[in-house]
């Protein structure tokens, strides 16, 4: 029996437009550790995550430019896996790709 692990992050709202005060809130995000046994999976997870996170950013105000919505995404995006704490799963949110690559060799 796999039970959901809610995580919780910060995403800093509307940061970088003047006038707005930018605000801290908190986003819920639940996820199933079977989700992370297959790549196939993980690549569902990785997209619902990124999901998540624009739909948060975005319902932040509608006078955000979409460069900072897209900023905010990242940036929560960013959290969720960090707190997820899966390789794999972070291998494929920062190179798009669950295959391992070299990048020097001796």
């Amino acid at each position: 029996m796999t039970k959901s692990i809610p995580l919780f992050a910060a995403a800093l709202l509307a940061a970088t437009v003047p006038g707005v005060a930018s605000a801290e809130v908190a986003v819920d995000f639940a996820f199933k550790k079977s989700e992370l046994n297959t790549a196939e999976s993980r690549e569902s997870l990785l997209a619902r995550i990124q999901k998540v996170s624009r739909q948060s950013c975005k319902s932040s105000s509608r006078i955000v430019p979409k460069a900072a919505i897209k900023r905010c995404a990242a940036d929560l995006s960013d959290q969720f896996v960090r707190a997820i704490d899966d390789p794999q799963l972070t291998l494929l949110a920062e190179t798009g790709s669950a295959e391992p690559f070299r990048t020097a060799a001796r």
